[in-house]
């Protein structure tokens, strides 16, 4: 009889231990791979991704219909909001510039009015375009009709003192020796009328690195604004990408206030076009 329960006994114990075994396999040694999953099936994270990837090709593209089509097979019904919600996210997350734009972008073409429409205006041209014809029949012209003419119509109205190139030049430079926080480097980016302009990129260069931030990602600074948080024991080069000439010897190091504090070095840096005599 002993005999008998023992065998049964083994017997149960291998039962456990071959499914034991076998579950252990399929989780972790050879999981299950699911393909070609449609993207009504995606997870959260996927889901943004793919929200984010539909996005990024309708600014390429600008086929408005095919982006609603590739949306639709979420199996969400309100596009806008969809779309709009994850716009919000990642302006306010900070998440990259060219993310923010491209999810903007779709969502005001779809009816919505994501928070960074008044940096990133929703043209599938990227905002800031210095072209001197652009900014003369905006500026310079406002009464002239319906762009049908070429522009060779507006050259002979151009005086000197109407052409403005796609330089800028650095205006005003200020440095304050703060005693509390971190140091900081801020961009203030102005247009001729002395208007913030958004979404110019910029460049901090340091000896083994660079980061490049753009104007209006802080509305509540102003849409010309911009800033970049120093490290310690740096100096540091601005500039605006392909539009001006760096800005040199900027440095983190630590400085002493007028009362005798230790502090860090906080920068202030405006630019303006620079314009033709």
């Amino acid at each position: 009889m002993q005999e008998r329960t023992a065998a049964w006994l083994l017997l149960l114990l291998a039962l456990i231990a071959g499914g034991a075994g076998g579950f252990y396999y399929a989780w972790n040694l050879n999981p299950l791979t699911v393909v070609n999953v449609g993207p009504d099936r995606l997870t959260e994270a996927d889901r943004e991704v793919y929200i984010l990837l539909v996005s990024e090709a309708y600014l390429h593209d600008g086929d408005l219909g095919r982006a609603q089509a590739r949306l639709q097979l979420l199996g969400e019904g309100d596009l806008v909001q969809l779309v709009s919600v994850r716009a919000d996210s990642a302006y306010l997350s900070g998440a990259d510039p060219d993310e923010i734009r491209a999810l903007t972008t779709l969502a005001e073409a779809l009816g919505g009015n994501p928070l960074a429409a008044d940096v990133f205006t929703g043209t599938l041209a990227p905002p800031f375009t210095p072209t001197p014809t652009a900014r003369i029949e905006v500026e310079l012209s406002p009464t002239l009709p319906e762009p049908t003419a070429t522009p060779t119509v507006f050259v002979p109205t151009v005086t000197p003192t109407q052409a403005v190139t796609t330089t800028y030049t650095l205006i005003g430079r200020e440095e304050v020796c703060q005693a509390e926080g971190a140091g900081l480097i801020e961009v203030l980016v102005l247009n001729e009328g002395g208007s913030g302009v958004p979404a110019v990129p910029v460049l901090a260069r340091w000896e083994g690195g660079q980061n490049r931030f753009f104007t209006g990602l802080k509305p509540d600074q102003g849409s010309g604004y911009a800033d970049f948080q120093t490290t310690p024991d740096r100096i540091y080069s601005i500039e605006l990408v392909g539009l001006s000439q760096p800005v040199v010897g900027l440095s983190s190091f630590a400085c002493t206030d007028d009362t005798g504090q230790i502090g860090t070095p906080v920068y202030t840096l405006v630019f303006a076009p620079l314009t033709e005599e």
